[in-house]
């Protein structure tokens, strides 16, 4: 009898330590995929300032680079 009990509370314990397992497995995909959305906000942002800021400077070259950069990273960021 206290063989059987013994089993039962190694069976619990592994799957309490299989859930865990599990769960932090997850928590560790979220904050990857957490961290991927932040690096493609970034790149966009940069990739809408630079054309920005090129089609800022065929129309006005100076002031037309840094407003259109700065329209640019407004519109990267959306």
């Amino acid at each position: 009898m206290a063989y059987s009990i013994m089993q039962a509370g190694q069976s619990t314990k592994n799957k309490a330590l299989g859930s865990l397992k599990t769960l932090s497995d997850m928590e560790q995909n979220r904050d990857m995929t957490n961290e991927n959305l932040k690096q493609q906000q970034k790149s966009s942002q940069i990739s809408g300032a630079g054309s920005g800021a090129m089609i800022g400077t065929m129309i006005m070259p100076g002031w037309g680079t840094a407003i259109g950069a700065a329209i640019g990273l407004a519109a990267g960021s959306l």
